[in-house]
């Protein structure tokens, strides 16, 4: 018979072994619980994000191309009045196309398709027929017009905006239209382009064929996209977000809205990977902190193992159960007769207030603003639905910088950070101990003032603007704010921080650097 060496599994060894095994396994299932938690937070956050600044880049878009078509109006009606006087047609045209809407050529056509003005003269078009059988179906338009996007004869991708000339019975004197190119630096491609992000969300424009208005990529303007899921679904008319792959095969998360008045699309996305990268890094380095107190729980096991008995299968048991809530007090139950036990007893707490510790670090990141330190719409939600629940009376107050975006212009978008953490600074020093401030984003704040009436938060308010008009922010400008206040009366919450926001559209509508107040 061949002999055969033995086995030696020491208890040292299967108690060590176990805690190991059942370190690794808390320390995993905590760190993937986690994780998987916050990836989600984060993947929501941001398409509600960029859902939400695409219904707004929509909106501005919508009510820039409204403001076009009124100024086109308010010119022909002034033209017609004249009795199609030359002079006032080509003073027309030339006060047109100097506006800031971004017209890049402004003509007057009579029925005969006769350029009777034009600007910029430049382009030689004044006194030119053109050919009537092309242009004789839009010169009998009795509405106003944005057309669908064309190349021009000088080779520019464009969209005309035209009104019809019509005199007191309806007849048709001639059109006024006007031209916007989408690859020149017009008000179209400054709406979009002039959104700043520093996280690689960016926007981009599309007309009802999938053609491309406005991209970053400049060459990309004008292609059509296809099969592209986020497109297909805002040419139907409709806002929302998804998670998409793009049509050069990266995974995106997409906010989108219509452009009802051109049958447009604006979507803003950005990619999963850049989302999630600071999640990423964060993990790595709760891991890597980690590392050091598991090498010495491991040192401590090893040293300590040969002592083990009762206590120590206790312990085991707990350690074998994973990471829950209520396990300090179990551990701290355990009766540690000898000091060994004691010691590792103390090493496993130890090990588990770390790991509690880089949970609640994860959970604060996720609740907090990264450039203020205020409390993000998360936290927001929690604080208002916990009073909501405990009924308790409380104020808002909405605030908004008065023209951030000049500021941002003129002196860069740093001092426009430092502008926004002046105001929270601000807010924080002002507040009591039971009120929360919070950053919704971009220029805007909300403060929760519990058990305050509309007069104290209105006072309270008016504090805060005149605060920040006197702060020394900028070297050669005050800084001013407008505010909207509302009281929650034991109604819909919702329904106050819209009345809180109705209050202060009207204080931007009043003059700005103002206070109003909603009573509901």
């Amino acid at each position: 018979m061949h002999s055969r060496w033995p086995v030696i599994i020491t208890l040292r060894h299967l108690i060590l072994l176990l805690a190991v095994f059942s370190a690794a396994v808390m320390l995993a299932g905590g760190m993937a619980g986690a994780y998987q938690v916050q990836r989600q937070q984060l993947t929501a956050s941001t398409l509600e994000a960029n859902e939400a600044f695409a219904t707004k880049l929509a909106r501005t878009t919508s009510d820039l191309l409204s403001r076009a078509q009124s100024n086109l109006s308010y010119a022909a009606e002034r033209i017609v009045r004249s009795g199609m006087a030359p002079a006032v047609q080509q003073a027309e045209v030339e006060r047109l196309r100097h506006l800031e809407l971004g017209f890049n050529s402004v003509t007057v056509m009579d029925m005969g398709a006769v350029v009777r003005a034009a600007a910029p003269e430049s382009l030689g078009l004044k006194g030119r027929q053109l050919d009537l059988a092309q242009w004789r179906d839009r010169l009998n338009e009795k509405e106003p017009t944005i057309s669908a996007p064309y190349v021009t004869g000088l080779g520019n991708l464009g969209i005309v905006i035209a009104q019809p000339l019509l005199d007191a019975d309806g007849g048709h004197l001639g059109r006024l239209s006007a031209t916007i190119y989408l690859r020149s630096d017009g008000a179209l491609q400054r709406l979009a382009r002039d959104q700043y992000f520093r996280d690689g969300t960016y926007v981009y424009v599309v007309d009802s064929s999938s053609r491309l208005l406005y991209h970053p990529e400049t060459d990309r303007i004008g292609s059509v996209v296809l099969h592209n899921p986020v497109i297909e679904a805002v040419l139907k008319g409709d806002s929302g977000q998804m998670r998409v792959v793009n049509s050069r095969g990266v995974d995106m998360l997409a906010g989108y809205a219509h452009v009802p008045g051109a049958d447009w699309g604006v979507v803003v996305q950005r990619p999963v990977h850049l989302t999630l990268q600071g999640l990423n890094d964060l993990m790595l380095r709760v891991l890597r902190q980690a590392v050091w107190p598991a090498l010495a729980l491991l040192v401590m096991l090893w040293l300590l193992s040969g002592w083990i008995s009762r206590p120590l299968g206790e312990l085991s048991r707990i350690v074998r159960d994973g990471y829950q809530e209520g396990m300090s007090p179990r551990i701290a139950a355990v009766n540690c007769w000898y000091l060994e036990a004691r010691r590792l007893r103390g090493a496993l707490l130890s090990g588990y207030g770390q790991v509690r510790t880089r949970m609640g670090e994860l959970h604060s990141a996720a609740h907090t603003d990264p450039l203020t330190k205020l409390g993000n719409r998360r936290g927001l939600e929690i604080v208002l639905k916990t009073l909501e629940t405990q009924r308790r009376l409380f104020a808002v107050v909405i605030l908004d910088i008065d023209f951030f975006k000049r500021i941002n212009d003129r002196y860069g978008h740093d001092m426009g950070d430092r502008v926004i953490a002046g105001l929270a600074d601000l807010m924080q020093g002002q507040a009591r101990q039971d009120d929360g401030v919070f950053r919704l984003g971009g220029e805007e704040f909300l403060a929760v003032l519990p058990q305050t009436d509309l007069a104290d938060a209105l006072r309270i308010a008016e504090r805060l603007r005149a605060a920040m008009e006197n702060a020394p922010l900028l070297d050669d400008a005050a800084v001013t704010l407008s505010a909207g206040v509302a009281v929650w009366d034991g109604g819909d919450v919702e329904a106050t921080l819209k009345a809180a926001d109705q209050a202060l559209y009207r204080a931007k509508q009043g003059g700005r650097n103002r206070v109003e107040s909603t009573a509901l």
